[in-house]
């Protein structure tokens, strides 16, 4: 288990030498979309679309790590960046996740704002998996093996452990849509921003999956000796969370005042315009 090698003396960070072509193409992706979202937080007031672009800017420098590396893959500063900023970007965008499901609750349901609510126990597991990945990815260029088997431990537990969270949560969701199907004030038109929030989650959820699996394997495992496994399901999974939530932004729907109901004929009945009169009352 562990992404690092010692041979010969000297830790190997890659089985191959990361594509810079491939580094700079999503580092521009992930940095377009994320400025983006910096716009539209201060469009629809959203501030807890923050996470969302703290995780866009780790993406951002993560991916300018395995461009970086592709010129020194024999250099730990690259692999750091590429590693602690790939592997954290999640926990951030998955806070916006958690945020968004408990607005929703509040418009669509009428549920009142609770200072301890499911969110900020969410939100408390985000902490605890930031803390374990970020950790065990600081360790692992130390150069010594026993520290960095314990640091690939702690990564796999954090993974793990975001998994589990993840499944709970998804869980939340799928029931939330069921009870908010049969209100009456469920319109049709929040119906792809629910479904698109459950895509996200099993996005996220297998990219999860797919990280602790390398960590498992190991060096030489088939994930870590395949570049392109980490863009299929790392990075092109992230950028689509991403990219989906500026095509369904909850700020377009979601009113100042979120513990109002509004019956679904009248949300079959409003253009755009009225839609976003209803945002500033």
């Amino acid at each position: 288990m562990g992404l690092v090698q010692f041979e010969d003396g000297k830790i190997l960070y890659y089985p191959y030498t990361p594509s810079k072509a491939a580094g700079f193409i999503f580092m521009a992706l992930f940095a377009l979309v994320t400025i983006i979202h910096i716009a539209g937080v201060r469009r629809y007031k959203t501030n807890y679309f923050i996470p969302m672009v703290l995780g866009g800017i780790c993406e951002t420098f993560g991916y300018y790590g395995r461009a970086w590396a592709g010129s020194k893959p024999n250099s730990p500063k690259p692999f750091m960046l590429q590693l602690m900023l790939i592997l954290v970007a999640p926990v951030f965008i998955c806070a916006t996740l958690y945020v968004t499901l408990g607005r929703y609750k509040q418009v669509l349901l009428g549920q009142p704002k609770r200072k301890c609510s499911p969110t900020s126990l969410f939100i408390l597991t985000d902490i605890v998996a930031f803390c374990t990945q970020i950790g065990g990815s600081l360790v692992q260029v130390t150069g010594s093996i026993k520290i960095m088997k314990i640091g690939d431990k702690v990564v796999l537990g954090g993974l793990l452990f975001q998994l589990f969270v993840l499944a709970i949560y998804f869980y939340l969701v799928f029931r939330f849509y069921s009870k908010a199907c049969q209100e009456t004030m469920f319109a049709g038109i929040w119906k792809p921003y629910v479904w698109m929030l459950g895509v996200s989650v099993v996005a996220i959820w297998i990219r999860n999956l797919v990280r602790a699996i390398e960590f498992v394997q190991g060096f030489h495992g088939f994930i870590s000796e395949n570049e392109a496994m980490l863009y299929v399901m790392d990075a092109s999974l992230m950028l689509g969370v991403m990219v989906a939530f500026l095509i369904f932004h909850p700020g377009r729907l979601l009113s100042q005042g979120q513990g109002n109901k509004v019956h679904s004929t009248d949300f079959s009945t409003m253009d755009r315009n009225e839609l976003a009169w209803m945002n500033r009352q």
